[in-house]
C-alpha cells in the first residue's frame, strides 16, 4: 500500500529558486535560494528533521 509523506513543488523565476513543501505534520513551507542546489538541500534537511 502507497501513502503519501509529502509534497514538493519547485519553481525558478529570472534569478531565484523556490521550493514549496507540504506534509501532514509539518504543514506548507516555502524556500528560496540563488541556486537549485541550495533549495533542495534546504527541503533536504526539513524533511529529515521532520522524519527523524
Amino acid at each position: 500500500m502507497e501513502e503519501l509523506i509529502c509534497n514538493i513543488q519547485f519553481d525558478k523565476d529570472d534569478d531565484k529558486y523556490y521550493a514549496r513543501l507540504r506534509t501532514e505534520i509539518g504543514g506548507l513551507r516555502e524556500f528560496t535560494g540563488i541556486s537549485f542546489e541550495d533549495v533542495l538541500n534546504q527541503v533536504m534537511v526539513e524533511l529529515e528533521e521532520e522524519m527523524s
